[in-house]
């Protein structure tokens, strides 16, 4: 982690807050593929698409999983943002938690299909996690999400720990250098989700919002390199290189994903600082500025493939 480029990154930031043309709060703006009023359905799709928000990177010499709804092709994560719409629009509930907690490989598979025909990857383990989910929602909180997040007193923390404690298939956990490194970035992105759909309001109004971290997943780190926040030795980049698939686990893949979230943590702090000497109150925090790396690697995705990514198949991220 350079601390010049944390510098260059963070007064980037700042000065696009500063001038008006960067609003954090709008990183978790309501697209045209996301729920727009933060009502039950509402919260069954954000619960829906963070039980399968994973693992959506294709190798350039395969098809990728592309979906096209109204007149607008989508990629990645928001593919599956689409693809759940368009089966919506169809009238099949799939969001529902007594609907999906026993569809089959199959069907999952017709609903979610990309463009072309190409399915959307680690399918198997797609329904595994949607029976999980669906089954502990209908036995114990009655099919509601909901009625889980009545139980959470409006804390992000607590509402983090009863997901964690219900699904293990939200718990993002590796080995690094015999301590264990809890990072569950599928858990937190669904607590900040609904944050988002509530706009920090009523149900989602967390007072300890600014308690998560970002999301360590396999793009953010693009940007970092970009930024020259990160810098790889030549022992990584080599094997990076290589387009090597690792496994969930891997001690690089826990290395970049444990430094992506420090170096957001040290650029938070250094945008609070930037922003607080220049008396401006706008909020920051470290989910705010995932979202603004996150889509700063779309915006610039062609600049961005001189930068390699690590690869694993997961459902974790």
């Amino acid at each position: 982690i350079i601390d010049a480029g944390l510098n260059k990154c963070a007064e980037d930031m700042s000065s696009q807050i500063m001038s008006g043309d960067l609003d954090l709060k709008s990183m978790f703006v309501k697209t045209d593929v996301h729920p727009q009023k933060a009502d039950e359905s509402g919260i069954d799709w954000v619960v829906f698409a963070d039980t399968l928000n994973f693992s959506f990177w294709m190798q350039e010499s395969e098809p990728q999983y592309l979906v096209t709804y109204r007149g607008t092709t989508y990629n990645g994560y928001l593919a599956l943002c689409a693809a759940i719409n368009k089966s919506l629009d169809s009238g099949v509930e799939l969001t529902k938690p007594e609907f999906f907690k026993s569809i089959s490989e199959e069907r999952l598979n017709e609903l979610l299909m990309g463009d072309g025909g190409v399915p959307i990857p680690l399918l198997a383990d797609r329904v595994k996690c949607l029976h999980e989910v669906g089954t502990v929602l209908c036995d114990k909180y009655g099919g509601k999400f909901t009625n889980l997040m009545a139980q959470c007193d409006n804390s992000a923390v607590k509402l983090l720990q009863m997901v964690l404690d219900n699904f293990t298939c939200f718990r993002d956990v590796s080995e690094f250098k015999g301590k264990t490194v809890s990072i569950h970035k599928r858990a937190q992105i669904l607590v900040a989700d609904l944050w988002c759909l509530f706009e920090g309001t009523g149900q989602g109004s967390f007072s300890d919002i600014h308690s998560l971290t970002m999301f360590a997943d396999y793009r953010v780190p693009q940007s970092l390199q970009h930024y020259g926040v990160f810098q790889y030795d030549n022992e990584l980049l080599e094997f990076l290189m290589k387009d090597v698939v690792m496994p969930n686990g891997h001690k690089y893949e826990v290395e970049i994903r444990g430094c992506s979230i420090h170096a957001v943590e040290l650029l938070t702090a250094k945008i609070r600082k930037i922003l607080d000497d220049k008396k401006c109150d706008a909020v920051v925090n470290s989910i705010l500025v995932d979202q603004y790396l996150w889509g700063y690697r779309r915006k610039h995705a062609e600049e961005m493939k001189k930068f390699p990514f690590h690869k694993v198949r997961s459902i974790y991220y």
